[in-house]
């Protein structure tokens, strides 16, 4: 047994994913030869350690999961499906929305849902600040979302920003799942003028990994 499956299985045992449907964690297999794959041609991931990937980018999509409402979901800025698609291997009955601008990204996801049979995956390639998404979803995710102007925000104007972008983007008023690091302990001690011009009620949620020194944590984002 390779020293990469077992990294596999210990993370999806740390999860209590172990036991899951096998079709789960035949699809996640499926999913990470296709993008190593692609990854070598099209360079669409941040590193090429597969290791790096399962303890960084995996654990932090799966440890989501735990914290997302049952239903249907918004990956805003997903790249390679990242969380999106990975949640979508364990949540067979919600339909996961995909959304992203780049080309070489959406290609990739298109060929992924092709390859795995994918039919609770919806991909959309547009811009986040001119998406239109009129269906209802329970929740958005926010992982991998950045653009020029976020990027150089304070972390409450970048709030502020996904915030006022989602209200004005996505139908209804879905909760924020935010995932980010230390930065998101600032936001238990928010002031009242800043709930107020947010129009929000923020919640921190902590993703402890072993695999690290630097935690993780969930903002969720729920609108008064």
């Amino acid at each position: 047994m390779s020293e990469k499956k077992n990294k596999l299985e210990d993370i999806l045992k740390s999860l209590d994913l172990d036991n899951c449907d096998q079709n789960s964690t035949k699809l996640l297999r499926g999913y990470m030869d296709l993008l190593f794959r692609w990854h070598e041609k099209n360079n669409i991931l941040s590193t090429r350690d597969r290791g790096y990937f399962i303890q960084r980018d995996l654990f932090d999509s799966l440890s989501m999961m735990e914290h997302l409402p049952i239903g249907d979901l918004l990956d805003i800025g997903t790249g390679a499906g990242i969380p999106g698609m990975l949640i979508s291997f364990f949540r067979p009955d919600a339909n996961i929305t995909l959304l992203d601008r780049r080309e070489n990204a959406i290609r990739f996801l298109e060929h992924a849902k092709l390859k795995l049979s994918l039919n609770n995956v919806s991909i959309i390639k547009s811009d986040a600040k001119k998406m239109n998404i009129q269906k209802t979803t329970d929740a958005v995710l926010i992982k991998n979302f950045s653009n020029k102007i976020i990027s150089k925000l304070s972390f409450e104007d970048k709030l502020i920003y996904i915030i006022k972008m989602i209200r004005e983007h996505v139908l209804g008023t879905p909760p924020i799942y935010m995932l980010t690091g230390s930065i998101a302990l600032s936001m238990d001690n928010q002031t009242e003028e800043f709930r107020r011009t947010s129009k929000s009620k923020f919640s921190v949620k902590k993703i402890d990994t072993p695999y690290f020194d630097t935690n993780r944590y969930m903002l969720v984002i729920e609108h008064d």
